[in-house]
């Protein structure tokens, strides 16, 4: 019981942290932004969605580490459907702004194309080996490339100030996010235990979604303050980076070849939901209608994923 009580209160204590450090890498990011005149969709793109990935990046490397990459491979398809079905929609909803605007759309649909398009190609292939890592990695740096070339710097809109200052502040508060989701999901887990949820379930849910919590918060936070382009791109950018950064050091590291036809399940999810956001976003509009639906698909993927580990017996994919 006493276990449970400073669980709870840690659980507490950095879910307020957490807000708070979301705010303040928030508010450092877009000063950062205006300073050095990179547009938000950019910098949300290539900083903050790598950034915020940090936890897929150190699960991947350490479950590599100890030849147990079906945790990190569950994680990163289980992050993208997580990202873009739960955190987009929250977001959305959230959002004060209702009309994106129509540059965003057209440079967020080709990245949004890509985020199905790049899980499709592994499925069809069905083998990952390090050749594929290498190739994932170099068509991450060419997604880099493209995002910083296709938002050229407004020198217009800069302010005067210290980027690098901007940066690092940026930078501290993403690690403070990334501890508090940490500590969060360690809490909630052992909450879980203590209450008797089956460890197949904690494992379905609970890690998936605390390795997205910086998203989650940031985003969140992103479009309460009316930067809904940095979360935008922070949110692609982070499905992205799942699928080429991350997974390409998993297969560069791994020194076995990946079967992807044993997630095809969880890939098809991963095709899926990008999609619908894609459709969603092509009418430039944010309705209720929209989050409702990508709701809808993260429920049907928490039943289909539920229903897979009590036919294996309880495995955990992530």
């Amino acid at each position: 019981m006493d276990d449970l009580i400073i669980n709870l209160v840690l659980l507490g204590a950095f879910i307020a942290i957490l807000v708070k450090s979301a705010i303040f890498a928030i508010n450092s990011i877009v000063r950062f932004s205006k300073i050095t005149g990179i547009g938000e969709l950019a910098a949300g793109f290539v900083i903050v969605a790598v950034s915020t990935s940090a936890p897929e990046i150190s699960v991947a490397v350490f479950s590599t580490h100890s030849n147990n990459i079906g945790i990190t491979l569950g994680d990163i398809f289980g992050s993208n459907v997580t990202n873009i079905a739960l955190i987009s929609a929250l977001f959305l909803l959230a959002s004060p702004i209702k009309q994106i605007e129509k540059k965003t759309v057209k440079s967020m649909l080709p990245l949004l194309l890509a985020s199905s398009a790049i899980p499709l190609t592994l499925l069809l292939a069905q083998e990952g080996s390090k050749f594929v890592g290498i190739v994932l990695l170099a068509v991450f740096g060419l997604f880099i490339y493209h995002t910083i070339k296709s938002n050229p710097k407004n020198a217009q809109a800069r302010e005067t100030g210290s980027a690098a200052r901007s940066l690092v502040l940026f930078c501290v508060g993403i690690a403070l996010v990334i501890i508090s989701a940490k500590v969060i999901v360690d809490s909630a887990s052992s909450i879980a235990a203590a209450t008797g949820i089956r460890q197949s379930v904690i494992g379905a849910t609970i890690v998936a979604f605390g390795t997205s919590l910086p998203e989650l918060t940031v985003d969140i936070i992103a479009v309460r303050k009316r930067h809904l382009d940095l979360a935008l791109g922070d949110i692609v950018g982070s499905c992205i980076t799942n699928i080429t950064l991350v997974l390409g050091i998993v297969l560069v590291l791994s020194d076995i070849s990946v079967n992807f036809g044993i997630l095809s399940s969880l890939i098809g999810f991963s095709i899926v939901a990008p999609l619908a956001l894609f459709l969603l976003l092509r009418t430039s509009k944010i309705r209720i209608l929209h989050s409702a639906l990508l709701f809808g698909i993260f429920a049907v993927f928490l039943m289909v994923l539920y229903e897979i580990q009590l036919q294996i017996g309880g495995l955990r994919l992530f």
